[in-house]
């Protein structure tokens, strides 16, 4: 039952936009094919994001320069940590997860696109209100 649970919130909070797939290196690595890395657009995009209007949820991504991705959900008791590559192209970020671990008690989430709207990203509307506001850094770190 507890399974069916966390099914049903996973497909109302993730958008499952199709099969799993994932370009992996021989080394087991998600990559992203090496024309979408260092662009401008991709270049503005590294760094954390976090999810806003969403409520009594806590979500971040953080988008890296070597094309990974590092993602997690915490909704209640259900806590995800995920990751994969990422690209972009035509103003969307292209998000392939990792296949979940073995005995992970969610599904495999598959691919993501969320749209680029200034330095935000928006999830598609399956996904709910959320966006995903990029963290501004601290003075102390500059």
């Amino acid at each position: 039952m507890a399974s069916l649970a966390i099914n049903s919130l996973m497909a109302s909070m993730l958008a499952l936009s199709g099969p799993q797939t994932s370009d992996k290196a021989e080394d087991g690595v998600a990559q992203t094919a090496p024309e979408e890395r260092g662009t401008d657009a991709s270049q503005k995009l590294l760094g954390r994001y976090y999810l806003r209007g969403v409520m009594e949820t806590a979500s971040g991504l953080q988008l890296s320069d070597d094309g990974s991705f590092q993602w997690y959900l915490s909704v209640g008791a259900l806590d995800i940590i995920s990751g994969g590559s990422w690209s972009v192209q035509d103003g969307q970020v292209t998000l392939i997860y990792d296949p979940p671990e073995k005995d992970a008690r969610y599904d495999p989430i598959g691919t993501v696109i969320m749209k680029i709207d200034g330095e935000n990203l928006v999830p598609p509307a399956k996904m709910g209100r959320g966006i995903y506001v990029k963290a501004k850094p601290r003075p102390d770190r500059e």
